[in-house]
C-alpha cells in the first residue's frame, strides 16, 4: 500500500474535522452573541487553547493511525503496534499542549486584553484545523515511516 495517498487523505480529513469541531465547541462555550471576549476572566479565551490543543492532538493521532493500520491489515501487512500508536499519541498531546501553552501566554501577556467574537471564532477554527493537519501529518509520518525530514 502506497502510504503517501492515505496520509494525505487523513491529513485533509483531520484538518476539516478539527476545524468544524473547534467551531462547534467555540459556539458551545462562548455562544453566538457578537461581543468582546476577554483572554482572562470572565471568558478565559486564552485558557481555552489548552483543552483544545490537547484533545485535537490526541484525536489527530489516534483516529488516523488506527484507520491506516486497519487498511494495512486488510492487505496482509502488520502496521505499527498499539503501543507505538499510543506512544506517538502521548508525544502529540505533549506537543499540542506545549503549543497551546505558548499561545495562551501570548494572549495573557500580549498587548491586548480582549478580542471581538468574530476574530476569536476565526482564530480558534483556524488553530483547530492547522493543529489537526500538522499533528496528523507528523504522527502518521513517524508511525508509518513517511517522515519528510
Amino acid at each position: 500500500m502506497a502510504l503517501e495517498r492515505p496520509i494525505r487523505r487523513e491529513t485533509r480529513a483531520s484538518t476539516v474535522i478539527n476545524a468544524v469541531l473547534s467551531a462547534v465547541f467555540f459556539l458551545a462555550v462562548f455562544g453566538t452573541e457578537a461581543r468582546l471576549l476577554s483572554f482572562g476572566a470572565p471568558d478565559q479565551l486564552a485558557r481555552d487553547f489548552l483543552p483544545q490543543g490537547g484533545v485535537i492532538a490526541l484525536m489527530a493521532t489516534l483516529v488516523p493511525a488506527f484507520l491506516i493500520r486497519k487498511a494495512l491489515r486488510r492487505q496482509g501487512n502488520v502496521g505499527p503496534a498499539t503501543g507505538a500508536i499510543l506512544g506517538q499519541a502521548a508525544r502529540s498531546v505533549a506537543a499540542g499542549l506545549a503549543l497551546s501553552a505558548m499561545l495562551m501566554a501570548v494572549c495573557f501577556y500580549g498587548p491586548v486584553a480582549d478580542v471581538d467574537w468574530v476574530r476569536a471564532f476565526g482564530a480558534k477554527v483556524m488553530f483547530g484545523g492547522l493543529l489537526g493537519a500538522a499533528i496528523t501529518r507528523w504522527s502518521l509520518g513517524r508511525l508509518f515511516g513517511q517522515e519528510q525530514g
